[in-house]
């Protein structure tokens, strides 16, 4: 991914962005894509599960009070 990517604002956003889109992903063969975004769930320290379609599902729990 080009460094013009990287660096757009919000610059957190559009880093994820661009390692995301940097993991090899072919149709059928996205086992690589879906480690790097339950790795990614995890590493936040969020409740994170992969379905049996293989769907990467991360929850974050609304804000208290504001649910």
């Amino acid at each position: 991914m080009s460094q013009a990517v990287r660096d757009l604002e919000p610059k957190a956003l559009w880093n994820h962005f661009a390692d995301l889109n940097a993991v090899p992903r072919p149709s059928k063969h996205e086992e690589r894509v879906i480690a790097f975004a339950k790795a990614f769930g995890e590493g936040l320290g969020l409740p994170t599960e992969v379905d049996h379609a293989g769907n990467v599902i991360i929850r974050k729990p609304g804000t208290k009070g504001k649910e």
